[in-house]
C-alpha cells in the first residue's frame, strides 16, 4: 500500500482533498504518551476492507518530541468514501501536573460528604452511603475505645487500627489497603481536584495545562492544511478540552476583530435559526435518547444550524475550525460540585457567560444586567462586518456527550453522566447501553471507553463515536 505523502492531495488528479483533524484529550491518571492515541484511533477509524489503514508520523505542531499524530489517508479514493484523510493528534498533559497530594482531595471530598442525599451525583450514591457507612463505623469504635479507658499514645489512623484489632494480620492488612487506595487516589482523583482548584498551589499546573491545550489548537489552525477540527476529551479531559476550546475561541474572534479586513460582509445566514432553535429547545426541555432515537427533534435541527452557520463564518473569513466538541465519560456532569460550592455559585458563571453553554446565553448579558431569554445577541456587526460573541462559541461547536451509565447508582461508571443539566439543552446526552459486560465494571467502567474497537452493535461506544466524528462529509467541507 502505497502512502499519502503530507504535501499531495490524497485523491490524484483533483483539488487537495479536505482533512480532518481530531484531537484526543486524556483522562486523569498517569497516562502515557500515546496510550490514549492508539486506543482511540482503533476505537474512532472506521475500517476499510476489513482493516484500519493508518500511518505514525511525527506531530511537530504539539511542541513534544515524543509525540505523534496518526495519519489515516481517504479511502476509498474515488466514490462514496468509508473515511476523508484524517489526521489524530493526542494532548498528552498528566506529565504537567506533578506534586499532587493525598490531601489535595480533602476539601472535595468533604464537600461530596456534606451534600444531602438528593443532591448527591447519581453515579457517586452508593460511594456516598458506603463512605457515611465507614466515617459512622470509624468514629463509633473510637469512642467506644475511649470509653473503655485505652488511651493512644500516638493518635493516628495506625494507631486506631492497632486498638481496635491488635498488632496483627488484620492490622497489617487493614494498613495496606488504606495505603494502597491513598496511592490510587493520588495518582488518578487528585488530578480532577487540582485542576479545579483554584487556589495558588494548583494555578501553575492548571495555567501551563490550559496554555498547552491552547497552543495545540493553536498550531492546528495555523497549519493551514486542515478543513475542520473534532475535539475528543475522556474524563478530565473533558474540562481541559472545555477550556482549551473556550479560551482559544476568545483568542481568535479578538483576532479576527482587530484585523478587520477591508470591505462589509454577508450576513451569517443561519445565525437566525441557530437563536430559533436555542429558543426552542430551551422551552421544551425534554431529554435526550439513543443516537437516532432522539424525541427532541428540535434538537437535532438545532445542530443542522450549527454546523451550517459554521460554514457561513467559514465563508465569511472567520478561521474557526472545529465543528464538533464530543465527551466521553467526563467528571462534568456535578461541575457544580468540583468546579464551585454548590449550584447557585454555578449558575452565577453560566448567566455572566464566564463558563460558555451549549446553546449559548444572550451573548451581550450584563453582569449586574436583567437577565435575558437564551437565543438572542449570538452575532453583532462592526464597521458592516459581522461577528460571533466570545460567549459563543457553542453556536457553531456541536457538544456530544457519551457515558455508560451507573445503574442502580453503582454498576457502571460512577464519573461520567449527563450534562445537560448544568451546561446546556443544545448537547445530545448518550448513554452508551451495548458494551455488555464491560461497562457494568463497578467504577472501572470509567476506562473502558475505548476497549471495545471491534464492538460495532447500535448502541456500542464505536458505533456512535463514528457517527458522531462524522469523517464521511468532505463534500460539505469549505
Amino acid at each position: 500500500m502505497a502512502d499519502s505523502s503530507d504535501e499531495t492531495p490524497a485523491v490524484t488528479g483533483v483539488s487537495p482533498s479536505p482533512r480532518t483533524a481530531v484531537v484526543v484529550v486524556h483522562g486523569m491518571g498517569e497516562q502515557l504518551p500515546l496510550e490514549t492515541l492508539r486506543h482511540f484511533v482503533m476505537t474512532g477509524l472506521p475500517t476499510f476492507e476489513g482493516k484500519r489503514e493508518y500511518f505514525s508520523r511525527p506531530a511537530l505542531i504539539t511542541g513534544s518530541f515524543e509525540a505523534r499524530r496518526m495519519l489515516a489517508p481517504r479511502r476509498p479514493l474515488s466514490g462514496p468514501i468509508s473515511h476523508g484523510q484524517t489526521e489524530f493528534f493526542e494532548y498528552h498533559w498528566s506529565y504537567k501536573m506533578t506534586g499532587n497530594r493525598l490531601s489535595d482531595f480533602v476539601p472535595t471530598f468533604v464537600r461530596l460528604m456534606l451534600r444531602t442525599p438528593k443532591t448527591v451525583p447519581s453515579g457517586l450514591k452508593v460511594i456516598w452511603t458506603l463512605s457515611w457507612l465507614v466515617i459512622v463505623a470509624l468514629a463509633a469504635a473510637v469512642v467506644a475505645t475511649i470509653i473503655a479507658g485505652v488511651r493512644f499514645d500516638d493518635f493516628t489512623l495506625g494507631g486506631v487500627l492497632v486498638v481496635l484489632f491488635g498488632q496483627g494480620i488484620v492490622a497489617v492488612a487493614l494498613l495496606k489497603l488504606l495505603s494502597w487506595l491513598g496511592s490510587v487516589v493520588t495518582r488518578t482523583f487528585v488530578d480532577v481536584s487540582r485542576y479545579l482548584d483554584r487556589s495558588p498551589r494548583s494555578y501553575s499546573a492548571r495555567r501551563d495545562i490550559r496554555k498547552g491545550m491552547v497552543d495545540l489548537l493553536r498550531g492546528i489552525h495555523e497549519d493551514g492544511r486542515y478543513s475542520r477540527v473534532v475535539v475528543v476529551a475522556h474524563s478530565l479531559g473533558g474540562y481541559i478540552a472545555y477550556d482549551g476550546l473556550t479560551s482559544y475561541w476568545s483568542e481568535l474572534r479578538s483576532a479576527e476583530a482587530r484585523k478587520r479586513a477591508p470591505g462589509p460582509t454577508e450576513p451569517f445566514a443561519h445565525l437566525g435559526e441557530v437563536e430559533r432553535m436555542a429558543r426552542e429547545i430551551g422551552a421544551h426541555p425534554v431529554e435526550v435518547g439513543e443516537l437516532g432515537e432522539s424525541p427532541l427533534a428540535a434538537l437535532d435541527r438545532f445542530r443542522e444550524a450549527q454546523f451550517e452557520l459554521w460554514r457561513d463564518c467559514r465563508k465569511a473569513g472567520n478561521p474557526w475550525l472545529v465543528t464538533d466538541f464530543i465527551t466521553l465519560g467526563t467528571p462534568m456532569y456535578f461541575a457544580d460540585l468540583l468546579f464551585t460550592k454548590n449550584r447557585s455559585e454555578f449558575g452565577r458563571l453560566v448567566q455572566n457567560s464566564e463558563l460558555p453553554q451549549c446553546p449559548p446565553c444572550a451573548g451581550d448579558e450584563m453582569v449586574e444586567g436583567v437577565a435575558r431569554e437564551v437565543g438572542h445577541g449570538y452575532g453583532y456587526t462592526e464597521r458592516g462586518r459581522h461577528y460571533l460573541a466570545h460567549s459563543a462559541p457553542f453556536a457553531v461547536v456541536r457538544w456530544s456527550n457519551l457515558y455508560f451509565p451507573a445503574e442502580r447508582g453503582f454498576f457502571g461508571d460512577w464519573f461520567g453522566g449527563p450534562l445537560r443539566p448544568l451546561f446546556g439543552r443544545g448537547i445530545l446526552d448518550i448513554p452508551i447501553t451495548g458494551n455488555l459486560p464491560g461497562r457494568r465494571a463497578p467504577g472501572l467502567a470509567h476506562g473502558r471507553y475505548f476497549l471495545y474497537p471491534d464492538s460495532h452493535g447500535p448502541h456500542d461506544v464505536a458505533t456512535v463515536l463514528q457517527r458522531l466524528m462524522r469523517l464521511t462529509i468532505d463534500d460539505e467541507l469549505p
